[in-house]
């Protein structure tokens, strides 16, 4: 196990602590109070235009001002009433099976975070025998792989990436293979 192994793992870690400790009515009507202020925001576009083009020059300063005070607002609201359905669920009999259900929602993010680094890394250097040593041995590698390579191919095909393959890790010889495990003689 490298230190890469470690950073994976404290990254599915906190991901899951975070995600148990708000229970994942808060985690997913989160995610989707950022989504649904970004699509408040650039659906309230051309009216705050008007509203605000006398006022604010250049244009788009103007745009900029608009769908960011619509974002902002949206967000607030949206997470205040998120935060009332939260409470309500975890103070309820199902308070148990939402943190449970969050742990997981947890787990599966911080995995998607980390088969993005690894695409962000194959984007980068695409050459993975310039990666790291830490890096290339680590033993959660070629799941990461595999889970990057599932993502981009679920993209469609004038936005696939490039992925590269997890670098080749060299078999243990076989003596090592047939050598009893070492005792404790305590």
């Amino acid at each position: 196990m490298t230190w890469a192994d470690g950073a994976i793992l404290l990254i599915l870690g906190v991901s899951a602590i975070l995600a148990y400790s708000r229970g994942l009515v808060r985690e997913v009507l989160g995610v989707g109070a950022w989504a649904g202020a970004l699509v408040l925001a650039f659906v309230m576009l051309p009216g705050m235009r008007s509203a605000l083009g006398a006022a604010v020059s250049p244009a788009w300063l103007a745009d900029v001002v608009a769908v960011g005070s619509v974002f902002v607002i949206a967000l607030i609201i949206l997470k205040l009433l998120i935060a009332w359905v939260a409470r309500a669920v975890q103070s309820s009999v199902l308070g148990g099976v939402d943190r449970a259900l969050g742990t997981v929602f947890g787990i599966a993010r911080g995995a998607f975070l980390v088969v993005l680094a690894y695409i962000l890394a194959g984007q980068l250097q695409p050459v993975t025998e310039r990666w790291p040593e830490a890096l290339r041995d680590a033993r959660a590698l070629p799941f990461v792989a595999q889970g990057a390579k599932w993502l981009v191919g679920q993209l469609p095909p004038e936005y696939r990436l490039r992925v590269p393959d997890a670098p080749a890790r060299p078999l243990p010889p076989m003596e090592d293979l047939l050598r009893p495990p070492a005792r404790n003689r305590t």
